[in-house]
Parts: C-alpha cells; structure tokens; sequence
C-alpha cells in the first residue's frame, strides 16, 4: 500500500518568488556547513527546490535526497518521523526548516530516526522567532584590522511572550512562548552533542545547529 502524506507546502510555493536574498544566505551556510564537515556522503531531508541539493551534488558530494513530497522528484519519498534507511547509512545528514513542520510531541521521534541513519553529523536549522537588531560594517583595510571581511553587530530579543497556533505549515518555532532556546538544546541533547550554532548573516531567522552523534 502506497503511503499518503500530509504534504504542508504545494510544490509551486518553491519554484514562485521563494528564493529571496535571505533564502540564498540561508542556502550558502547550508552548504558552507557541509563542506567543512567533508562527509563522504550525505542525506538532505525536505529538499524545496534542490538548490542545496544541486549545487554540493556538481561540487562532488555523494548526495542523495529525501522528501514527503513526491512531486519535488527526491531521490526517496519519506516522512522524518520514519525513514527508510539502515542504521548509519550517511556520514551527514542535513534537515532545514523540516522539525516545525511536525508537532512538537513528534521532534523526539524525527531525532531517533536522524541518530539511527547518521554515521556522525547531522546539521539541523529552525525557525528562531524574533526581533533582531543587525549592523553590518565593511571598510578598507577592515580584513587586516580585524581578521574578518566585515564588522557584524547583532542582538536578539525572542518572541517569548508569544504563543504560536497553527496555520497549516508550523506547529512551534524556537523563540516562541513554551519553545526557549533552552528546550530545543536539551530535546537535540538527548542524541547529539551540540559542535556549534550558527547565526546567519542578515537571516537571523533561520538558525542552525550542527550535531555529532552520541
């Protein structure tokens, strides 16, 4: 029997104005991330409109896709919370913007499945709910004073005192009253060591966490 998934997001949303600046920031540090990881192969659930998936795949990594949706033409059809993969099958797996779209009583479900497929990394990014102040700086000679191509100012205050309802796409967002930070780090550290969280420059939205296997 075929299974039939809920699918959330129509596969036009990704190909009608979805790729913004923000997206494009937010598709380099997916990448970026990757390739520091140097995985010999790797498995990206929820895959939009492949351009993660496209790009690492012409750069020479062993790639293989994963999506609810059929129509977006991955590699496997499959729900995060039920993967059909073996037991450390990918050296990294990349998942973003995919674990608010299920019920937060679902999240510790989609971990175990992306421990029990990960050989080592996995590389998670959510939505982070607030008002951000940012200032970015870059002037002559900035790299030699610095170290750094530019000078970036940032402070976030989170929508803690805002509840999220559902509205068809997510269910929670980190930030949000009853998700802290401190509740997502500890679901995440029941199967993962947390290596690192990554702020996007100028998508403070979209913030990741890259996680090696306990």
């Amino acid at each position: 029997m075929v299974k039939k998934f809920n699918i959330q997001v129509p596969k036009e949303h990704y190909f009608e104005k979805y790729d913004d600046v923000t997206r494009f920031i937010s598709y380099f540090y997916q990448i970026d991330i990757v390739r520091e990881l140097k995985p010999s192969n790797v498995l990206e659930i929820g895959i939009g409109n492949k351009t993660t998936a496209n790009y690492l795949k012409q750069n020479g990594i062993n790639i293989d896709t994963c999506d609810i949706d059929k129509e977006l033409d991955p590699d496997y059809v499959a729900d995060i919370r039920d993967l059909p993969f073996e037991d450390k099958s990918y050296d990294a797996v990349l998942a973003c913007e995919i674990l608010e779209h299920i019920p937060w009583k679902d999240v510790d479900k989609a971990l175990n499945e992306l421990h029990r497929i990960s050989k080592k990394y996995v590389v998670i990014s959510i939505p982070y709910s607030s008002a951000g102040f940012e200032l970015l700086l870059k002037f002559p000679l900035i790299g030699r004073i610095i170290k750094r191509p530019f000078l970036n100012l940032f402070f976030r205050i989170p929508y803690f005192f805002i509840g999220i309802k559902f509205s068809g796409e997510h269910y929670w967002e980190m930030g949000r009253k009853n998700y802290p930070r401190k509740k997502i780090k500890s679901a995440f550290g029941k199967y993962f060591k947390i290596l690192k969280e990554v702020r996007p420059i100028l998508n403070h939205y979209h913030h990741f966490f890259i996680l090696e296997k306990k």
